[in-house]
């Protein structure tokens, strides 16, 4: 009898934490492309021409970027330290890359053009 209750207590527990715990990237809320692009035009743009715009099921700028929601004020996006707190990726590596694409599909020079976003003059 005492087991039981030492197991549902401990059940319980673990069922609190795992309650109370994030979800890995859903800390940080998205916001979508339209709010990257108020900011973001020419960057958007060049984005938008690109294999991940044009694909069955785009590549928004959150998908390698991080959730914007809590960065994506000026205040936060002008201090790149409590930007990145906030969830901001702002150079995306290969390793961000195999969130969907296989090790065998990254090549340096497809990773180095997808960065390619155009800068402001």
């Amino acid at each position: 009898m005492l087991m039981k209750r030492l197991v549902a207590l401990l059940g319980m527990a673990v069922l609190g934490l795992a309650v109370q715990a994030p979800v890995s990237g859903a800390e940080h809320a998205a916001v979508g492309a339209a709010k990257c692009k108020m900011c973001h035009k020419v960057q958007f743009d060049s984005w938008s021409q690109s294999k991940h715009a044009l694909a069955a099921k785009p590549t928004e700028c959150e998908a390698c970027h991080g959730n914007g929601a809590d960065y994506m004020k000026m205040s936060v996006m002008k201090d790149p330290a409590q930007a990145k707190a906030a969830g901001l990726i702002a150079k995306p590596d290969k390793a961000s890359c195999l969130k969907c694409h296989k090790p065998d599909e990254i090549k340096d020079e497809m990773l180095a053009k997808v960065h390619a976003h155009k800068a402001k003059p």
